[in-house]
């Protein structure tokens, strides 16, 4: 039989394919990477946008590793804004719409013209084992491909079933085929589950009526994820979104067709995402609220195609049809595609090593929506670790293993490794009990160290964070003794030749003050922004380090048996529901149980200190 080796082989190009393949070949490897459909590679099935709440931190890490997904969306935006400014830098991101077709034609470019990295066309059948490690994989027309390692990236293809109505057929997304036999393959060493995942219905642009409904404009300045994206002025021709809400009349509609529904009538067995539910589920489970917001964001500059984002639905066609047009702009809409769901074959990834190798079988690494994840950004965050730790055990190197304490990855992977997945994970802030450190505005200061040992990042790339790093404290140096310049203080409203630190310490100093008042370039905005935030929240930062040290400590700490959860004033509702159920020995215990996250925690040892006084 026909065979060829390799060093690592990915199985998958969406997000998390994509990001592993990179890596590994960019490491030194030789990868080759294996795809249902090359013209699909770096395809965005669901909402074509990147970042948002957590989700845009970890797009910058992935970028301060060496991956290419911020510069992706970059390079490819149609709009691009920074979400929670009226909040605090913690929950502060960036998320941009991209042009679909040209962020996945940006992804095939790079990868199919990667050195070290092959791509080839096939459905893989099944893996090839030796004793307890993989040793390679065999493709449908029974052709062996061997490889030191295999990196399973395959989404929601696993024996995938989508459902439209109470209609179900085989397939991972539309118009594409099932990956029937893969599973099977490791199932005897992997304990395997099912999970469900859906999209909304395409919308043609030409039959809604935008004057019905808000504007949501981009930000008029220059965004970036990636630290190597250059200046450009791409941001002046962004493409506007649009806000329009449901009504009583689309509540009323899908109320009556919940028997329609695959998911009320128990035809869709695998659990969905709670913090992305369907239309249908948001009707149920919030019955009290009169409407919810639907955002309409054109899926790229010439296209037709629109996305409903908030209209995840697998109601029948019809019953979509009827629906839409209940809402203010869409009462003569046409649907060019209907929405649907789709279950898929997941690891329950408590079988993962933090390198994301498989415990039971050697060799294997999986990443992405496989591990039990949701989201594009969760894919290619464990994609890119997949892929640099297959690439290191390749090499003989020790593995790559982020912490809680220093990235929103790190954060992921513990999370899913360490805690019960009975849901697709999505990452929030509040995952993270280490957010105000964790800042997408820093996060190559927090990481590019290890890009550049792996070697995905160069000596030009490195030496110009260092660099960036200096002046960053040079500017928080100076600041101690400067002035504040006349321009801002008069702005303000305050005396002159107040200390520039002061100034900044003050609640109403807000860092873009710096371009509006001409002080600074918008090339140099970057830098005075992370200036500004390490002066400005410099005590909460302290704050923060010292709780992280608290918990450390007290992680032995007893929780009584006889403890009332209801009277531990500040607890989330699902964290009290899941301390009743589990009744947790120690706040280790606690710490691992899945929907407890860091901030409850710190509340439980507030109140445990006040009970022991």
């Amino acid at each position: 039989m026909n065979t060829t080796s390799y060093d690592v082989i990915v199985v998958g190009s969406g997000h998390a394919g994509i990001e592993a393949a990179l890596a590994a070949a960019r490491m030194g490897c030789k990868t080759i990477m294996f795809t249902i459909n090359i013209d699909n590679i770096g395809l965005m099935p669901c909402n074509p946008s990147i970042g948002g709440p957590a989700k845009g931190q970890i797009v910058s890490e992935i970028d301060a590793l060496g991956g290419e997904m911020g510069r992706a969306a970059d390079t490819t935006h149609i709009q691009m804004k920074i979400l929670n400014r009226s909040r605090g830098p913690a929950v502060q991101c960036l998320r941009s719409q991209n042009d679909k077709r040209e962020y996945a034609a940006y992804m095939k470019q790079t990868v199919c013209n990667q050195s070290n990295l092959e791509v080839r066309q096939a459905m893989i059948h099944s893996l090839i084992f030796k004793d307890s490690a993989v040793c390679g994989v065999v493709t449908d027309l029974g052709r062996e491909y061997l490889s030191k390692t295999v990196i399973i990236t395959t989404g929601t293809f696993l024996n995938g079933q989508m459902h439209i109505g109470l209609q179900s057929f085989a397939g991972g997304r539309v118009g594409e085929f099932s990956a029937l036999t893969l599973s099977e393959s490791f199932s005897k060493y992997l304990r395997l589950g099912r999970l469900k995942t859906g999209t909304p219905p395409r919308l043609d642009s030409r039959s809604i009526d935008f004057t019905k409904m808000t504007v949501q404009p981009g930000d008029h300045q220059f965004l970036r994820f990636s630290f190597r994206t250059p200046f450009s002025d791409r941001y002046k021709n962004q493409v506007d979104c649009f806000l329009t809400r449901t009504t009583t009349a689309t509540h009323n509609i899908i109320l009556n067709n919940l028997d329609r529904s695959p998911m009320y009538a128990k035809v869709i067995k695998g659990a969905g995402p709670r913090y992305c539910p369907s239309i249908e589920d948001k009707i149920v489970r919030f019955s009290d609220k009169e409407s919810h917001q639907i955002f309409i964001e054109p899926e790229g500059r010439n296209t037709n195609e629109i996305y409903p984002q908030g209209l995840n639905t697998s109601l029948p066609e019809d019953v979509q049809e009827a629906l839409l047009k209940t809402m203010p702009g869409l009462e003569d809409v046409v649907v060019l595609k209907p929405g649907y769901a789709v279950e898929y074959d997941f690891v329950y990834p408590d079988q993962l090593h933090p390198s994301l190798e498989t415990r039971p079988i050697k060799n294997l690494f999986l990443a992405g929506q496989i591990n039990g994840t949701s989201g594009y950004e969760e894919a290619a965050g464990q994609g890119i670790i997949a892929g640099i730790n297959a690439a290191l055990k390749v090499k003989g190197e020790p593995a790559l293993i982020l912490t809680r304490q220093e990235s929103y990855i790190g954060t992921m992977i513990d999370d899913l490794i360490t805690k019960n997945i009975y849901e697709p994970y999505r990452m929030l802030t509040s995952r993270s009990e280490h957010r105000l450190l964790l800042r997408q505005e820093n996060a190559t200061f927090r990481l590019s160290e290890y890009g550049y040992r792996i070697g995905l990042l160069s000596r030009d790339d490195i030496n110009e964070i260092r660099t960036r790093r200096e002046k960053i404290d040079g500017l928080i140096k100076s600041w101690k003794t400067d002035k504040t310049p006349k321009i801002i203080s008069t702005r303000l409203g305050i005396p002159d030749k107040t200390p520039m630190i002061n100034t900044i310490r003050r609640p109403e100093f807000d860092a873009k003050i710096w371009v509006e008042e001409g002080v600074v370039s918008e090339t140099d905005f970057d830098d005075y922004s992370t200036a500004t935030i390490e002066v400005k929240y410099a005590g909460y930062l302290d704050k923060q380090l010292r709780e992280i040290e608290k918990i450390t400590k007290q992680e032995s700490r007893p929780i009584a048996d006889d403890i009332n959860y209801d009277q531990v004033l500040g607890l989330s509702r699902e964290c009290r529901e899941k301390l009743k159920q589990y009744r947790p020995k120690t706040i280790y215990e606690a710490k691992k149980i899945g929907g407890v996250n860091p901030a409850d925690i710190i509340v439980l040892l507030v109140h445990l200190e006040k009970e022991h006084k």
